[in-house]
């Protein structure tokens, strides 16, 4: 340990501190901060001669949790998608990256810039965290629905491209269209394509997956039940029963 000390306390030009903690686990204070100017919070721990840990023992989500909670689907996958797009692992709060002495300083380098991320995730726009709505549905409709021959950006009525359906999905003769809701706009959109479907004497089964139902004006959620067969009022829904309903539609 007394050698990675060194190495380290050279990589940053001396301005480094370290604190034991617990046997065999130390605290080291770099001249790195979250945006508010906190020093991120990072310890390691040698595992053996050259294999190391680095990780928070849960103080970077502690600290989130004093402004923002992880208290939606949405906000837990943005957490994940970063600790999956940074090769961190996580147990009971606690994120970590293994590392060695040949790796150790840009492992440093890149676990607190993801812990500084995830410090900011409060300071993330509303729009980003309703974006992952669309990508999380991707995501789902394609690595679990395959089987039903998913179709993405379909267009019933082939010169109307303003009517474009999200996904098609083939489980008999008859396809399955799925809108994917998450504003207005959008609700408005799918109750008009659907009407337009049926005018143009389409035969189809038309599906409609929202991010909040509740929060669409009363007069929206009316228009867009009766527009549509099947509605999944969150994706949560959408992922418990889909396979079941489209199951349903082979018979």
């Amino acid at each position: 340990m007394e050698a990675i000390i060194k190495n380290i306390k050279k990589d940053f030009n001396g301005k480094f501190s370290i604190k034991k903690k617990r046997p065999g686990i130390y605290q080291l204070y770099l001249p790195i901060y979250h945006e508010d100017g906190d020093m991120v919070d990072l310890f390691i721990k040698q595992n053996d001669n050259n294999s190391f840990e680095l990780c928070d023992y849960g103080l970077t989500l502690q600290r989130l949790a004093y402004s923002y909670d992880i208290d939606t689907e949405n906000k837990e996958s943005i957490l994940l998608k970063i600790l999956s797009e940074n090769n961190l692992s996580e147990h009971d709060g606690n994120i970590c990256l293994r590392t060695n002495t040949k790796s150790l300083y840009s492992d440093i380098m890149h676990i607190t810039q993801a812990f500084a991320k995830i410090g900011s995730m409060s300071y993330f726009k509303r729009e980003v965290i309703e974006n992952l709505f669309f990508e999380m549905l991707d995501d789902f409709v394609f690595d679990n629905l395959n089987d039903f021959h998913p179709k993405k950006d379909v267009l019933p009525i082939p010169d109307r491209e303003d009517l474009e359906a999200d996904y098609s999905f083939q489980p008999n003769g008859k396809p399955v269209y799925l809108f994917g809701v998450k504003d207005v706009a959008k609700a408005r959109l799918a109750t008009l394509s659907y009407q337009a479907y049926l005018l143009n004497d389409i035969k189809y089964h038309g599906w409609v997956v929202t991010e909040n139902f509740e929060a669409l004006p009363r007069k929206d959620k009316l228009r867009l039940t009766n527009s549509c067969d099947k509605q999944f009022t969150s994706l949560d829904e959408f992922k418990i029963n889909a396979r079941k309903f489209l199951e349903k539609e082979r018979y």
